[in-house]
């Protein structure tokens, strides 16, 4: 790879920047197609393209730019106080010229490349232009044709290599001021104290890269802010040329239009700030179920807790239903509004003068002109907010370079730091990422997601897949309707006789015009309201099928990672709430538009069908290069390399630090990280630029072929025109289609890991045939016969050969060497694992023939760390509205809670949340005590109390527990024999076996308990 990155150093494009040529863009894209790329493989930077080289040179203009307004403030006050104070209302204007002045030369050609690309897209549709024209003359196919089809491919081929290099070097530019900002921020960060920084609310780790990012994106923005107005000012008068004043109309609803969409985005934030407040909720009871997933499984409440996800569910699919139907407006603002601005602006031309008759030259070329016009009208109002923000992260970003450290000035010396913050920093991050989670996600990709698809389009539903796919053919098909009326009526305009003849004409097409378009608005909403609907029911349904497969795990998977888990439930199943229908629609109609344009054009010129198979199999060539590349790339970005710069630098720069040589080690680190990330970012850059180049080939290719054919074989020019709008919109189709392909597949992985799950091992069913009578147990007498389990854990021992009896409202005593033992009899109880042979009968009742609930519910556990689950206090003792309230509060009176309860705000109500201080940690165990009384089980097993639990408490739970379950089966477990001297018989386990059982005072003048 040195060769390669030597060569590249080398290469130089026609604009001056460093950059490699196409070959060696070709090579990074080959390689991600054939395998995993790594580290080795990307092209390395420019040495002057370096992130120490351009925070070296950052850091130079920011030093004269202090250097300057400290002169500025001398020469205008001597007296002003120190620069932290005076600069403290600054503007962040010095910050922005410091970057101006690091990245000005690049800056400059940005902006030569933007104007060139504006020109060049303005030449594009004048040359197709003079091409209808040219067919209207009816004129001869000679050398002029050939020479109309060779200018046509050579503006196409211009204006696409000047876009995809104004798009290419913007983004590179954009992710170099990311890095400098970043490693200018962590530099200064790191050389203040820890007490200042401590004292500073403007070095928080996570809000400063947001600024940081904000602030890069707007260097770019600000470069090219003229170009808007420009555009904007060259489409009018082009568009004046050709209706005159009719165009006032069109601009005049595309204006209407800004603040019905800015009001439309308004209300999409405001129900996403809910949408986010909900999904919080969600998150946190997701990660409550999985933390104390133990808990819930012994106490049979998954069908609670199930109740409690799905109601949290359903409030936030509902914000989903609401948002998607916002999206109709959106779909109807990108595929109604042109037609309803060119409608009305033709209307208008045709009706103001009766002599105003439309040509296909001018159809075409005000329709491509409206199309061009209305982003940069739109962009404009956005502009304003997007520099409001970015000015106040420049102050803020400013505020943070010009803070002094007082606190080192002050004191002359230096903090001291644990023994263990020296650690190499970037251990740290690795330790997150594990190349388990690489090598897990890579063998997702590479397995295919066929599976998948199958999963999602069935959750889907397959009527939703046929009535959605069917709406958007219509959509399409009326799209091309309504480009096909326009070519017939210029047309038939030339064979019209009279006035009134063409006036009779006019009325009829305008009419069909604005009936197509009306049309095309209500498949709009349906095609909206069907992907709404299809993209919902995916969501309920795999969410549905996942919380299933998760709650019916067993107690002590061994085969799931919770941090899997939580994934699933938050990032997976937002990428399925969220992203996959966005890329769905992308995709769908990208795929339409461009299967109805060839069919079309194919329809106009037969001829055109003969390089339709060669054009698509350099398509989806390409196309599987560029998705398998983007796959790679994207990996990249998830794996330990990328993430160290963002999550590793945060720590360091929370992190105390002691003396120069750890802030030197720590700062190298940062630099390095961040090199590497942005390593990777231009690597992605490259490859995405590598395959929108040649997707704007693809369409240069068919616009090229239509132009030729067209002027060789057709006479008409309505139909010539017809053709060139359908080849010239193809463009932008081939480039969202491979875009969301890419992300699909992407997408997919999350939809893998669904289908993971579904395959995973689950316990046993929760209701089965067999059921035991209601009153079971009714003594609670428990035999082992020859019992033998299956290890639960890797730590916790199988039980074997377990022969024994417990007599009915029998005191037992468990005591072990460690609490596996105790833990596994407990497993054996609850069938958490199964036995491998033998039997556990209660009261003469095999427990492996009936369901886990109805086993789990007739029992009862005192866990040695008591459980409460956020909800209400009532809630976390009748979960089900079993019992009143008074019995209730009968059992907190036993337990002497009642008092304590009477003085919370809800009482009974009160929420209990997941780290409230409302209970001691002996209140909360004399909590769980009333839980079982109110359960009034006839088996009931108590866990040692924790040394935080103070005496007195206990005591009341002994003494609860000898009063009011005088008739029932109770064991002790314990791994301190002393404390077992109230029980009838005592059980000692070790290593799973039971080796004494016997009278307390018998056991305990036995000898040792345990063999070393």
């Amino acid at each position: 790879m040195q060769s390669c990155g030597m060569s590249f150093t080398r290469c130089k494009t026609i604009f001056g920047f460093q950059t490699p040529p196409a070959l060696l863009n070709s090579q990074v894209v080959v390689m991600g197609h054939r395998g995993p790329l790594h580290l080795s493989d990307l092209f390395q930077l420019y040495n002057e393209d370096s992130v120490h080289t351009l925070c070296s040179v950052f850091e130079h203009e920011w030093e004269k730019q202090q250097n300057y307004s400290e002169r500025s403030d001398l020469e205008e006050d001597s007296g002003r106080e120190s620069l932290l104070v005076s600069r403290k209302t600054s503007a962040g204007y010095s910050l922005l010229y410091a970057i101006w002045m690091t990245f000005h030369p690049a800056l400059v050609k940005v902006v030569l490349l933007r104007l060139s690309t504006d020109l060049f897209s303005i030449l594009g549709i004048l040359t197709l232009r003079w091409v209808i024209l040219f067919c209207e003359r009816q004129a001869v196919f000679d050398w002029a044709g050939y020479t109309y089809s060779l200018v046509v491919l050579g503006t196409v081929c211009c204006c696409a290599i000047s876009q995809h290099l104004f798009e290419k070097h913007g983004r590179i530019i954009t992710a170099n001021t990311q890095a400098v900002l970043a490693g200018a921020l962590y530099r200064k960060t790191l050389s203040l104290s820890h007490s200042s920084r401590q004292q500073s609310n403007t070095t928080q780790g996570t809000d400063v890269l947001g600024k940081v990012e904000c602030v890069a994106e707007l260097v770019v923005t600000l470069t090219c802010l003229w170009s808007c107005p420009l555009r904007v000012a060259l489409y009018l008068g082009l568009l004046w040329g050709e209706l005159g004043p009719g165009v006032l109309v069109g601009v005049v609803l595309l204006l209407v239009l800004i603040p019905v969409n800015s009001a439309v985005e308004h209300k999409a934030k405001q129900l996403r700030r809910s949408q986010q407040i909900i999904r919080e909720r969600s998150e946190q009871l997701i990660k409550e179920m999985l933390h104390k997933y133990q808990a819930l499984k012994l106490l049979a409440w998954e069908s609670w807790f199930h109740q409690r996800v799905t109601e949290s569910r359903a409030r936030e699919l509902e914000m989903l239903r609401i948002l998607g139907y916002l999206t109709a407006f959106s779909m109807l603002d990108s595929v109604c509004m042109p037609f309803l601005v060119g409608f009305s602006s033709l209307g208008v031309f045709v009706l103001v003068d009766d002599g105003n008759v439309l040509t296909p030259s001018q159809i075409f070329t005000s329709l491509c002109f409206f199309r061009l016009l209305r982003p940069p009208l739109l962009e404009l109002p956005g502009l304003l907010c997007v520099l409001k923000q970015a000015q106040q992260s420049l102050c803020h970003l400013e505020k943070v370079f010009l803070t002094e450290d007082l606190a080192t000035s002050a004191k002359g010396a230096t903090e001291d730091i644990p023994p263990d913050s020296s650690q190499q920093p970037c251990d740290r991050c690795k330790n997150k990422h594990s190349n388990s989670d690489e090598k897990r996600d890579h063998y997702l990709f590479q397995k295919g997601s066929g599976e998948a698809r199958r999963l999602y389009v069935r959750a889907f539903g397959w009527h939703w897949v046929s009535v959605t796919s069917l709406v958007y053919l219509s959509v399409c098909a009326v799209s091309l309707a309504q480009d096909a009326v326009l070519s017939m009526w210029t047309g038939e305009a030339k064979e019209v006789q009279g006035l009134e003849g063409w006036r009779e004409l006019r009325n009829s097409r305008l009419s069909a015009y604005a009936l197509l378009g009306l049309l095309q608005a209500l498949l709009v909403c349906c095609s909206a309201y069907c992907l709404t609907c299809g993209s919902l029911r995916a969501s309920h349904t795999l969410h549905s099928e996942l919380l299933s497969d998760v709650l019916h795990l067993p107690v002590q998977s061994q085969k799931i990672d919770v941090r899997w888990l939580l994934q699933a439930f938050t990032q997976d199943m937002q990428v399925v709430d969220e992203e996959l229908p966005k890329h769905l629609h992308s995709w769908l109609k990208s795929l339409l538009d461009i299967l109805s344009t060839i069919t079309l054009i194919s329809f106009i010129m037969p001829a055109f069908s003969l390089a339709v198979c060669p054009l698509i199999l350099l398509f989806f060539c390409i196309q599987s290069h560029f998705s398998s590349a983007r796959m790679r790339i994207r990996h990249m970005e998830a794996s330990p390399v990328s993430v160290t710069s963002l999550e590793c630098v945060t720590h360091f720069v929370e992190a105390p630090l002691s003396g120069p040589k750890h802030r030197e080690v720590y700062l190298t680190h940062c630099l390095q990280a961040l090199h590497q990330n942005l390593l990777v970012k231009y690597n992605k850059i490259i490859s995405e630029s590598w395959a929108v180049l040649r997707f704007d080939g693809v369409a240069g290719i068919v616009l090229f072929l239509v132009s030729l054919i067209l002027l060789e074989t057709q006479t008409d020019s309505g139909l010539v025109a017809l053709a060139l709008i359908c080849a010239f919109n193809i463009k932008e189709a081939l480039r969202r289609y491979p875009q969301a392909t890419s992300d699909i597949s992407i997408d997919m992985l999350s939809m893998q890991r669904f289908c993971k799950f579904a395959k995973v091992e689950k316990e046993a069913a929760w209701t089965v045939s067999y059921r035991p009578p209601f009153d079971w147990p009714q003594h609670g007498e428990v035999k082992f016969r020859n019992y033998e389990s299956e290890a639960s854990s890797n730590c916790t021992p199988a039980l074997r050969g377990i022969n024994l009896t417990i007599l009915k409202g029998e005191k037992i005593g468990v005591v072990s060497s460690g609490k596996t033992d105790t833990d596994g009899l407990v497993s054996c109880l609850f069938r958490s694992v199964e036995a491998r042979s033998g039997a556990v009968l209660i009261d003469d009742v095999n427990i492996a023939r009936m369901s886990l609930h109805d086993l789990r519910s007739r029992l009862q556990i005192i866990s040695q760390v008591p459980v409460l689950f956020s909800g209400p206090l009532r809630a976390n003792l009748d979960p089900f509205s079993q019992h009143t309230d008074m019995q209730v509060w009968l059992v907190l009176e036993l337990c002497h809670l009642k008092e304590r309860v009477q003085q919370l705000p809800a009482q009974l109500l009160h929420p209990v949340q997941r780290t409230s201080l409302a209970f001691s940690f002996g209140q909360r165990r004399l909590l769980c005590l009333a839980r079982a009384l109110l359960a009034r089980v006839k088996i009931l097993l108590v866990e040692e109390a924790l040394p935080c639990v103070d005496v007195e408490t206990e005591g009341l739970v002994r003494q609860l527990i000898h009063t009011e379950f005088k008739d029932c089966t109770v064991l002790w477990l314990t791994q301190n024999p002393l404390t077992l001297m109230h029980t009838e018989r005592v059980l000692v386990l070790n290593k799973g076996q039971a080796v004494k059982y016997d009278a307390p005072s018998t056991v305990l003048q036995q000898g040792p308990l345990f063999s070393q």
